[in-house]
């Protein structure tokens, strides 16, 4: 293939490269193509662009989102898997956020049917802030144990692997693996869906921080939301895609009686006297967003 893709570019016409170039550049944003490079700089410039796939570094009073599947033994079932993410945070009267997260996996494969009719067996993660408490955890079903084999005695742990993921613990009731990775909190666990079989897994855990209520920056901005109120709080949701995944994005965010949403920023981004809704659309690439709210 590499000789093939030079030579078409060392010949390629003015016609042709302006739809090349551009979907290559959307291939990059939507993570269908990452690059790595071994010279740091170069590695930056692409780190810049968000064409690295690196897991990105939110700030202690973000919310943070990234489903992250792993196919064992399924052969090509991701490919029949339509992918449902419905996010919740509801913010509670002391400032504290609790999120829900329900994932749907739809298997519209054909029972027998070559590579993609195969059962899809997926070790799901979703990696949340850093320091996240786990409250429940359902919907799960796991692999045969035969499909499986038991590590040799002489088998060595990875040391980079135990540097990168550190186990935290394993939950009791539901056998959800807490681990942490890449400065964020992370929970596992299995999901098996079989061809034309609907499944779905949900998670509910506590936010590291509260949202409280804080005075206006003494800056231009202060002259702009000035009108809105003396104190506001500002919650963001960051939410990332997995490179090569296909996923729908939907989110609801509630707040309290005597709060009300007064701003927001982001894509199918509606607001409501009660908080705010994100519409369920594609997640083609990482997004965010945010919103303001002041007390009634």
């Amino acid at each position: 293939m590499a000789p093939q893709f030079v030579s078409f570019i060392e010949n390629i016409n003015g016609a042709s490269a302006l739809p090349l170039l551009t979907n290559l550049e959307d291939a990059l944003e939507q993570k269908e193509i990452q690059a790595y490079f071994v010279d740091s700089d170069t590695e930056e410039n692409i780190k810049t662009f968000g064409w690295a796939g690196q897991i990105l570094n939110a700030n202690d009073m973000q919310d943070y989102l990234m489903i992250v599947n792993t196919n064992i033994q399924g052969q090509k079932s991701d490919a029949k898997i339509k992918q449902t993410i419905s996010h919740q945070a509801l913010l509670e009267k002391d400032g504290s956020i609790i999120d829900t997260v329900t994932i749907t996996k739809e298997h519209t494969g054909i029972s027998g049917e070559k590579l993609y009719g195969q059962t899809n067996i997926d070790y799901l993660r979703i990696y949340v802030p850093k320091n996240s408490t786990l409250l429940s955890a359902a919907g799960f079903t796991w692999p045969d144990e035969k499909n499986f084999r038991v590590p040799e005695n002489w088998y060595k742990k990875d040391d980079y692997l135990m540097e990168k993921e550190k186990e935290i613990s394993i939950d009791d009731k539901t056998g959800t693996r807490i681990t942490e990775e890449f400065d964020k909190t992370v929970f596992g666990n299995w999901i098996v869906t079989e061809p034309g079989q609907t499944n779905k897994i949900q998670f509910t855990y506590r936010l590291p921080f509260k949202l409280e209520p804080a005075s206006l920056p003494s800056n231009d901005w202060k002259k702009i939301l000035s009108p809105l109120g003396k104190k506001l709080a500002n919650y963001q949701l960051v939410v990332q895609k997995q490179s090569g995944a296909s996923s729908d994005f939907e989110s609801q965010i509630i707040v309290p009686d005597d709060w009300s949403p007064v701003w927001r920023n982001g894509d199918n981004f509606v607001l409501a006297s009660n908080g705010a809704s994100m519409v369920k659309a594609a997640l083609p690439k990482d997004k965010i967003w945010s919103i303001l709210f002041k007390k009634k």
